[in-house]
């Protein structure tokens, strides 16, 4: 009784101290705010239909219900969202939120009709067709539009020509913008502003820079050191010095990991209709994560996740660390129940190096000519037959691996050379053929054992006495009893012999990854992307689109061609690469890219806001910088531009709204981890060291919904969000509350929804009341007097310190707040307070987003 009225008044001071400080803040922030989310029509269910329903559609529909068919049969038009919606003869084709009633849906079952008539396709897929339209059935296409290969540019692409080396711009000098820009960068953003009659905002407060800076680099609320630091000295000196400290905490790497793991579509478990989990997917996560840390030129970084076991190794933990990083390729969701795992798996490693690397759709090329790129199917296929030469190891299969042999076969074995490798698999061989033996004889002892009498060991003594006179029933007893004994003595020598193999059988660490095919060769292209129907066989090779000087041949008897294909996306010459991810460099710390569109530069992308300038950072972050993401990231910050305000200004949003001409910096939301990790620093429960592998490690082998021991995945967990672990069947929640992409996809920029479920979570979760409790502890144990804790909760939470009107809220609050309670001169009310008002700062949006 007594919890439940004080969870009832806790509900009712978190909306009292809501209405002094969450409301007015969300106010706050909207003002001039250029960017309405809309959290129902997310871009992450047009990304879905884009990558699991409309190349379906295409590849098993388009050539009977299409616009170009000769015939639409049944009256049923696929190509169009208008079409699918109206259906044909016999009714709706789809009908959004409504699989019952959606007539496609049971046509891909095969019940009453059946889609494609000659074979029923893989319950993976059909599964994602009902989950389409389950939240909606999200249809970007136009009805009536003109057949896609129309909308092919006349010119060439612009992110396929060669990357430029433009020169310096020169600003207009004015009194104003003289001493404006610190840098290139900003001569190249002043350039463009004063041709558009812009000017820029105001530089940001220190907090809000300080803060900026914290979360941009390290994923982190700055230190309370760090506030009174910067407080007394925030001079561009003082800037680099704490730029430099950022750049080399480790906590670096586990911050801008998390973003590259977005792009690859890491997860541990297979997903999709069987979700197998994949226990060592971890390993690739913290190479990652040290890769980062280290400052890896981009260029090795690259080429040893495509053909790290293939690069030459002078250590055995360097041979380790270069097996690891191809777990790049292992790690991609897989349709373990129906499907083609042959041209499946390549299309999917084929898809996150052409969206990760060179932001091209290149697996809209498996059916047919790209409609919109200059990719021809053959090109696919060149691409294909690498990773058809390549042989996937990420243990995901339903069958579980029962011994080391077995894991062998199924995973990269680290720290283990050949003759360790086939001892442990001859050791493993004499294991089970012992066991093969042991097994009888156990059930044969016992078998024997309950036949005996209970009393038959206080009995032996007289049966086995020298001369002693037997009946014929102990005359049997004792044959009994010999019988069993010698049973058991061969079961226990055979258990004690196991015991000693088991022992001696090498300790072998594993790996998800790739390695060579045992025969690589060229494949055909698959007509229309069917498995049955081969076509001409196509060479292997790279993007004719792409064409290079001297590019690295493939040698196609002895490798793969993954080498060859890491040295071609790393050439001096490559348009692409290093385009790609200097954009993505730029959106993680201005919230949009250069390019907006970060992981398609090709025809259906956005060309760039400032091409020059994307070519100069290009160019530089190759040559002059020798491919190092600190030096670039370095050098941006650095920039007046990053160092700008987010404020408001009508005449600068009135010529530039969506702010391309970047005259402030945008407000961005935290992304999941960082909005929790700072809930865990607020708290002081934040766990800074680095998790020993993963809860799915501890989980072991298994498949969700299948028997596995999940309860570790329910108990608090308090290191970093880039820790949490990443099953496709079983997000954490808070990850998916707040936007976690869908980590089956591509995806360089996540979704920014705002939702009721966010803001009731963040008032009503057990985590962040737990926080809100843990700050509430923290300020009553550090400060003295109200004023002094008041000081401390604005600093631990924003940054800053209150205004005089957030000090007169807050103080009211406590005021209110404590008259609702009973025995309010306790300890344990006043901290119950003090939590209600932390609580209360956390659904801040002020706390909720970079300023």
């Amino acid at each position: 009784m007594q919890h439940s009225r004080r969870k009832t008044m806790a509900r009712a001071l978190l909306g009292f101290c809501a209405a002094f400080l969450f409301f007015p803040a969300l106010g706050e922030m909207a003002k001039g705010d250029d960017k309405a989310v809309d959290g129902k029509a997310s871009k992450q269910k047009l990304r879905f239909f884009e990558t699991k329903i409309r190349p379906v559609l295409v590849k098993h529909c388009y050539e009977c219900h299409s616009a170009e068919a000769e015939e639409a049969k049944g009256g049923l038009l696929l190509d169009s969202k208008a079409g699918i919606r109206r259906g044909g003869d016999s009714g709706h084709a789809v009908v959004p939120g409504n699989v019952s009633e959606s007539l496609l849906i049971d046509a891909l079952n095969h019940d009453g009709f059946e889609m494609p008539p000659e074979e029923k396709l893989p319950a993976g897929v059909i599964n994602d067709f009902v989950r389409w339209v389950k939240t909606g059935a999200a249809d970007p296409r136009i009805a009536g539009a003109p057949p896609l290969a129309a909308a092919k540019p006349q010119g060439a692409l612009w992110s396929l020509t060669p990357i430029a080396n433009p020169p310096t711009p020169t600003t207009a000098s004015s009194a104003a913008s003289s001493d404006w820009p610190r840098s290139d960068i900003d001569r190249f953003i002043l350039t463009r502003q004063q041709a558009a009659g812009v000017l820029p905002t105001a530089d940001a407060k220190p907090s809000a820079l300080l803060r900026r800076l914290y979360f941009d680099l390290v994923g982190l609320p700055p230190t309370l050191d760090d506030i009174a630091a910067f407080q007394h000295d925030h001079s561009q000196q003082a800037v680099e010095r704490l730029v430099d400290k950022l750049l080399n905490s480790p906590q670096f790497g586990e911050r801008w990991a998390r973003h590259w793991l977005d792009v690859v579509r890491y997860a541990e478990s297979a997903g999709n209709s069987r979700d197998v989990l994949m226990p060592y997917a971890w390993r690739y996560r913290d190479y990652v994560i040290d890769a980062f840390n280290a400052d890896a030129p981009y260029n090795q970084f690259i080429q040893e996740q495509i053909a790290g076991d293939l690069l030459p190794a002078e250590t055995p933990a360097q041979r380790d660390r270069l097996n690891i990083a191809t777990g790049m390729l292992a790690i991609g969701s897989k349709s373990l129940n129906g499907g083609n795992l042959g041209l499946d798996i390549p299309d999917d490693q084929i898809d996150v190096i052409g969206k990760a690397m060179l932001g091209l759709t290149i697996s809209c090329a498996r059916c047919h000519d790209h409609k919109f790129d200059p990719i021809p199917t053959s090109d696919y296929y060149a691409l294909a037959g690498i990773f058809r030469s390549t042989e996937t190891l990420y243990g995901g299969s339903t069958k579980r691996p029962k011994n080391i042999d077995d894991q062998i076969k199924v995973y990269l074995p680290l720290d283990a050379d050949r003759a360790v490798i086939q001892q442990a698999t001859a050791t493993q061989k004499k294991i089970s053929k012992l066991q093969k033996q042991a097994t009888p004889a156990r059930k044969q002892a016992s078998k024997l054992a309950r036949k005996l009498p209970k009393d038959w060991k206080t009995r032996k003594p007289e049966l086995t006495k020298p001369n002693a006179e037997l009946s014929p029933q102990d005359n049997k007893l004792l044959k009994q009893i010999v019988a069993y004994e010698k049973a058991k003595s061969k079961g226990d020598q055979l258990k004690s012999r196991l015991r000693t193999l088991q022992d001696a059988l090498p300790k072998i660490e594993f790996a998800v990854g790739v390695r060579d095919a045992k025969k690589p060769r060229d494949w055909p292209i698959q007509i229309r992307g069917e498995r049955t129907n081969a076509g001409k066989k196509v060479a292997r090779g790279f993007l004719s689109c792409v064409p290079l000087a001297n590019p690295p041949k493939i040698n196609g008897a002895a490798q793969s061609g993954r080498l060859e294909l890491a040295q071609w996306l790393t050439h001096a010459e490559h348009p692409l690469t290093s385009r790609v991810i200097v954009n993505r460099v730029w959106q993680h710390l201005f919230g949009e890219g250069l390019v907006r569109t970060v992981d398609n530069f090709g025809v259906n992308g956005e060309p760039p806001t400032h091409p020059e300038l994307l070519d100069y950072l290009a160019r530089r972050f190759m040559n002059e910088n020798g491919w190092s993401i600190k030096s670039l990231i370095r050098e941006i910050v650095a920039t007046r531009t990053y160092q700008l305000s987010t404020n408001y200004d009508q005449a600068a949003y009135t010529a530039d709204a969506e702010n391309k001409l970047l005259w402030r910096m945008n407000r961005r939301r935290l992304e999941a981890e960082p909005l929790r990790d700072a809930l865990l620093a607020a708290s002081g429960n934040l766990d800074l060291s680095r998790l020993e592998g993963s809860l799915v490690m501890e989980i072991g082998e298994g498949e969700v919904g299948r028997g596995i021991k999940t309860a570790c995945l329910s108990e608090p967990f308090h290191h970093r969000g880039v820790y949490l672990p990443i099953i496709r069947g079983l997000v954490p929640e808070h990850l998916k509350m707040f936007d976690l992409p869908e980590p089956s996809n591509v995806q360089g920029k996540r979704d920014a929804t705002n939702v009721p479920a966010q803001s009731l979570y963040l008032m009503n979760s057990p985590f962040v009341s737990e926080q809100a409790q843990g700050l509430a502890s923290r300020i009553l144990r550090t400060a003295e007097n109200q004023e002094d804790r008041l000081n401390l909760l604005y600093q631990i939470c924003l940054a800053r310190k209150p205004t005089p009107s957030e000090v007169a809220q807050s103080k009211q609050f406590l005021q209110a707040a404590a008259a609702e309670t009973e025995a309010k001169k306790s300890e344990e009310s006043e901290r119950f307070v003090w939590s209600m008002l932390s609580q209360a700062m956390f659904s801040l949006a002020e706390f909720r987003f970079i300023d």
